[in-house]
């Protein structure tokens, strides 16, 4: 497998360092950016290949990897759209449909759209992904190798990636939320913020932990948690009364409204 990179920032760079390690020789990747030094860097660091130009770059591999500012995207002149005849477009733009894609790229064999989380930084993400053709084994095999160097990747097809979206794409950001307000929350009651953060934090980690690793269903592991009348009971009383699961329901909803609006420009 050969990679060309078109935008090398924080994710274009966990991608191609995690294909490194992963065992992917670094003279099969190519990189390529704007003005800034990052292709430059990463190509520096890993032992990659800098391209001169777009052409270049597209014509290196069997896969192109789009990973710049999503409203670039038209900045794809159709000479270069053209070099990436027969092989695999691989977009992270976040709001770019697979009919915008296959409107700059429309010789490609395969386009992939992907919506990846910031915890790829850390090894930590989850991405969803959806092909325009049925892939084959190979393709398949490639881009989950391709997506393995993030964390973890689940296929959907593109209709689903507006709720992904607000899952995994607007998830970290919600739990993070949900961390900070529990930190605020404890240090009125005199506790240290930090440390309730850490609580909180290191809390959700062993609760998902244990889901991923049990053969309970949610409720079930709710209950195991719940004592009649006790505190957890308290809480999540309190919760629904308060309206939390609608509260929930409207504003992904309001996040997948807004997910449409964006691909639809």
């Amino acid at each position: 497998m050969k990679i060309g990179f078109i935008g090398a920032g924080n994710m274009a760079r966990a991608i191609a360092t995690g294909l490194v390690n992963s065992g992917l020789a670094p003279q099969n990747i190519s990189c390529i950016s704007g003005d800034d030094p990052t292709a430059a860097n990463l190509a520096k660091d890993l032992g990659a290949n800098l391209a001169a130009n777009r052409e270049e770059l597209i014509s290196f591999g069997d896969i192109v990897l789009l990973a710049f500012k999503p409203n670039h995207l038209e900045t794809i002149t159709p000479e270069e759209g053209d070099f990436a005849e027969g092989k695999v477009v691989l977009s992270i733009l976040a709001g770019r449909t697979l009919a915008d894609l296959a409107k700059a790229f429309p010789k490609a064999a395969n386009i992939v759209r992907v919506m990846p989380n910031t915890p790829a930084a850390i090894g930590a993400g989850v991405a969803t992904y959806c092909f325009q053709n049925e892939p084959s084994d190979e393709l398949k095999a490639n881009v989950e190798k391709i997506l393995g160097a993030l964390g973890t990747a689940y296929q959907v097809v593109e209709e689903q990636l507006h709720i992904a979206t607000v899952i995994n794409g607007c998830g970290p950001a919600f739990y993070f939320r949900i961390v900070q307000l529990l930190g605020e929350i404890a240090e009125k009651h005199g506790l240290d913020k930090n440390l309730a953060m850490t609580l909180a934090s290191e809390t959700a980690i062993g609760s998902c932990q244990l889901f991923n690793q049990s053969d309970k269903s949610a409720q079930e592991l709710i209950d195991a948690v719940t004592s009649p009348n006790g505190v957890t009971h308290a809480l999540l009383q309190s919760l629904d009364r308060n309206g939390f699961p609608n509260v929930l329901e409207v504003s992904a909803q309001d996040a997948v409204d807004r997910s449409v609006e964006l691909s639809e420009g």
